[in-house]
């Protein structure tokens, strides 16, 4: 396992964690798009429970935590999850149990994950039918691996928000429109001073063989940038690229850069280091180079 500074394992990074969903006790689930509109029809749902629902739904997986800081700006903390925990009775919301594989019960429980139930997919699909939403039923194969890599994902999300330097958001964009080239898990349009920035950025997890996955991937990009000369993302403006290869300590991003050797690659990457978050997103980058990895500050 790699550890950080301070030799701990992150949580949302630790290969022995285990997860499952928790129903509520009161369960009177909506499974079809009919019921799903009545609870809208009937004012059952108003219209900042709609917005915490979109809000949930484009995250795809995020902690209660992050929900409360998205929200922030339309709600207070404890409303969004009194309205969290109302959403679970009837199937629009899903709540998730996440700990560590131990004998002994934590002291220290993490923020609670969520993902969208069937009758918040449905309702969604029904009013956004052009745009992507996790399907419920897929997180039965996407386990916990799934849980944790978008619950990392949208904490390097939610504070490119917070710090309004996010114009748009994308999970999965294509690449030069072409779905046989592979794309990064999410690409954000980010506002500089010295212009906008296309981030295309993937994560590594521990329990994952993410050598191989960003050496196929980064050589499928070297080809697509030898060919147009960038990596154009589909739908998104024609800014400068920059490859964001998201770890939770810096002793990965230090492995990923001596297997494989991220500096001579054609085109901009930078390492984002989340136990770096903390003291501040634009001094969590690390550029590589021939004799390692250096610090640097982002204009952001």
């Amino acid at each position: 396992m790699f550890t950080t500074r301070n030799g701990e394992v992150p949580f949302w990074d630790h290969p022995l964690l285990k997860g499952s969903k928790i129903l509520p006790k009161k369960y009177f689930p909506y499974t079809g798009i009919e019921g799903a509109i009545t609870l809208l029809n009937r004012k059952i749902i108003d219209d900042k429970d709609f917005t915490l629902i979109k809000v949930l739904g484009d995250a795809i997986c995020a902690t209660e935590e992050q929900l409360r800081r998205y929200m922030e700006p339309i709600m207070s903390r404890s409303d969004t999850s009194k309205r969290l925990d109302r959403l679970r009775t009837n199937g629009i919301v899903e709540r998730w149990k996440v700990r560590i594989r131990t004998d002994v019960e934590e002291a220290i429980k993490p923020a609670a994950p969520f993902t969208l139930g069937v009758a918040g997919f449905k309702l969604l699909k029904h009013y956004y039918n052009d745009q992507f939403y996790m399907d419920p039923n897929r997180w039965d194969n996407y386990g916990i691996g799934g849980i944790k890599r978008y619950v990392a994902m949208n904490e390097l999300r939610c504070q490119l928000i917070e710090r309004k330097v996010l114009s748009k958001w994308k999970w999965n964009a294509r690449i030069a429109n072409n779905h046989r080239y592979k794309f990064p898990l999410g690409v954000g349009e980010i506002k500089t001073q010295n212009g906008n920035i296309n981030f295309l950025i993937d994560r590594a997890q521990m329990n994952q063989n993410y050598i191989g996955y960003f050496r196929d991937k980064l050589e499928n990009w070297k080809y697509v940038h030898e060919k147009y000369g960038c990596l154009p993302v589909s739908d998104f403006p024609e800014n400068v690229q920059m490859v964001i290869l998201y770890t939770s300590t810096l002793s990965i991003a230090e492995q990923i850069q001596k297997e494989l050797l991220l500096d001579t690659y054609p085109f901009n990457i930078l390492l984002c280091v989340e136990e770096f978050m903390e003291e501040g997103l634009n001094t969590s980058f690390f550029q590589p180079h021939k004799e390692g990895l250096n610090r640097i500050r982002l204009p952001i």
